[in-house]
């Protein structure tokens, strides 16, 4: 008879769903998971468990964290596995990711778009002013620098404002009189490209 060998228990894979905001400060979080392990008798069971984690800021997709040691037991003596969580970065209602770069829908209403305006965006490190310029078009993409995610020792992505035109569903007879008055004013015509292109 022998002595069994020292088995090394096995390593884990999990995913560990993270948010912008906690890769922009870095955040602290809970994972509940479900770890296979053997009995007395060698049977397996799924016994659940609960670990802190720690999401470092600038943390990106597929980012891997090693936990040492919350894997499988180890058998005859063996050292546990480890936990690896690989980080799944969650959709955002606001913002979209591009690499570091993050990209916001920001909505104007036409006279904002025309005279320009100063308006108050969230960023993920909290509200900012922009300003507008006058004669905006829909499309344009304003920036805001070092607004987007944190990556490397004290670098920042940018945040990106792109503009589009929001027209009120129902006016008042007194804005439809501007309106109208406005229209009778401006020589403006953005379809003479059309225009000139059938001809």
């Amino acid at each position: 008879h022998y002595a069994q060998r020292p088995m090394h228990g096995q390593d884990f894979e999990t995913v560990l769903p993270i948010t912008l905001e906690q890769i922009y400060t870095g955040a602290e979080t809970e994972i509940n998971i479900a770890v296979p392990e053997y009995d007395q008798q060698g049977l397996l069971h799924r016994v659940p468990r609960t670990y802190r984690v720690q999401i470092p800021k600038g943390s990106s997709e597929g980012q891997r964290l090693r936990l040492p040691g919350k894997g499988g037991t180890g058998m005859n003596g063996g050292k546990p596995g480890d936990l690896y969580l690989i980080m799944q970065v969650q959709p955002h209602p606001v913002y979209k990711v591009d690499g570091h770069d993050l990209y916001m829908d920001v909505a104007l209403v036409p006279w904002e778009a025309v005279l320009g305006a100063s308006i108050q965006l969230p960023t993920l490190g909290g509200a900012v002013e922009m300003s507008i310029p006058a004669g905006t078009t829909a499309g344009r993409k304003l920036r805001l620098a070092k607004r987007g995610l944190p990556y490397g020792a004290e670098s920042h992505g940018d945040l990106y404002a792109v503009i589009r035109i929001a027209v009120p569903k129902t006016s008042t007879a007194r804005e439809r009189e501007l309106y109208s008055q406005l229209a009778a004013e401006s020589s403006f015509d953005p379809r003479a490209q059309i225009h000139a292109g059938a001809n």
